[in-house]
């Protein structure tokens, strides 16, 4: 009971990773944004950095791009009969808000240099207090901190080069019901909260791009390695229920006891190609094509500090994956800009991992964006709307999920987004 118990409680906390892969973030720039993120083979702005950093030899000199963008998700989940009703548990309501800074300067007509700091995966996911998968997850949260310096190198007056590393720390927290006496994953008698939190070591990867600028064509390529952060002491603590009889409580203090515990998280590489055209004097496109190795995520192992029996490997199965983006934009005055864009976002999630800390499935983005410049200062904001839509885990009615938990969800998000920038030339 000891070993089973403790397992249930704990063993969810490699599943936030996978909740982190499933939300890969790229909305770090307004006039990107605007445009579905569109943008690998276009240098307009000191965001080229997150992009496609060979966009700074394209750019004059010394400028600051910087905003955020507030997401703000919502799902619902419905259980699979016959253990469940019709009704209808909501997750909470949330806003999140990633980063996107950035500042650029041209040394020469050949080299320039740049760093940003972005959060390209994370988001969370809190559901009410009634919501019956809280032994699952109730309250997940993860963070990502990219810190990318980038020298690029103009190889030709229509062709730039770039790479620098990527510097990264992850952070992460895991809320669930703790359970004993359980017989089946998310079953058994609720005894108080776990409470998984954890920190890593700054992880090293690396970035690199290549773009090409001649009259109306624009073609760029981008590297994003991927990364390993170890989590080397995170933190696994617990509560307790205040009305548990004695004997009851003096069990799960003895079997539920505060300990380190120490894992790693894998970010997967991607690449990103792109084609950009101006059809008119004032009308742009762009499509880009990205490749994202989300298999990294095929197994995630636990150490625990105290206790080696507790040591496991979690299969996670994540498969590779696509994105296909389309942008177009507008300029309609000499000051004022007008961009739309889609995104077709293909899960790497497998049936069997989809669960309250992540109801994944492919995604539909629309975008719609608007800019203002005047010398050498500029806005750009706009709107996205991402459809996860529906996902059930269930298949011709067998119960697909791997704790057990079958259900149907439905998820969407609304993202409002802003950026600032400013020129020195």
């Amino acid at each position: 009971m000891h070993k089973m118990s403790l397992v249930i409680i704990i063993g969810l906390f490699p599943f936030l990773l996978a909740y982190g892969a499933g939300f890969g973030l790229g909305e770090f720039g307004g006039r990107a944004i605007g445009m579905g993120n569109a943008v690998t083979a276009q240098a307009y702005d000191a965001s080229t950095l997150f992009y496609n950093p060979a966009g700074l030899g394209f750019l004059e000199g010394t400028n600051f791009y910087g905003g955020v963008t507030i997401i703000d998700p919502a799902a619902n989940f419905v259980g699979a009969k016959p253990y469940f009703d019709d009704t209808v548990y909501d997750a909470k309501e949330q806003i999140f808000p990633p980063v996107g800074i950035f500042i650029t300067h041209r040394f020469s007509e050949k080299i320039a240099a740049g760093i940003s700091l972005t959060n390209p995966f994370g988001l969370g996911l809190a559901w009410e207090d009634n919501f019956p998968g809280s032994a699952i997850s109730k309250d997940a949260t993860l963070e990502s901190y990219y810190i990318t310096p980038v020298v690029s190198y103009k190889l030709m007056p229509e062709l730039s080069f770039a790479v620098g590393p990527d510097l990264v720390i992850t952070k992460l927290e895991l809320k669930r019901n703790a359970l004993l006496f359980n017989t089946a994953p998310g079953t058994g008698t609720e005894v108080g909260e776990a409470d998984l939190k954890g920190t890593s070591s700054i992880g090293v990867g690396f970035t690199a791009g290549l773009m090409y600028q001649k009259d109306r064509l624009g073609l760029g390529v981008m590297y994003r390695h991927s990364i390993k952060n170890k989590v080397d002491d995170g933190d696994a603590t617990f509560t307790f229920l205040n009305n548990l009889d004695a004997s009851t409580l003096a069990i799960a203090q003895g079997i539920l006891v505060d300990q380190k515990v120490s894992t790693e998280i894998d970010f997967p590489n991607y690449f990103v190609g792109g084609v950009h055209y101006m059809i008119m004097e004032k009308l742009g496109a762009e499509f880009d094509f990205a490749w994202y190795g989300w298999d990294v995520f095929k197994e995630i192992s636990l150490k625990f500090k105290d206790d080696a029996r507790l040591n496991q490997t979690l299969l996670e199965n994540y498969e590779n994956s696509i994105q296909l983006r389309v942008g177009a934009h507008y300029e309609l005055t000499e000051n004022f800009s007008l961009r739309a864009g889609y995104i077709y976002d293909k899960t790497p999630q497998p049936i069997e991992s989809v669960s309250p800390l992540l109801p994944d499935d492919t995604r539909n983005d629309y975008t719609v964006g608007i800019g203002y410049k005047n010398g050498n200062f500029r806005v750009d904001g706009g709107y996205m709307y991402v459809d996860i839509g529906e996902r059930t885990t269930v298949e011709d009615g067998v119960g697909k999920n791997d704790n057990g938990f079958n259900g149907t969800y439905n998820s969407n998000a609304n993202l409002y987004f802003i950026s600032f920038g400013y020129s020195i030339k």
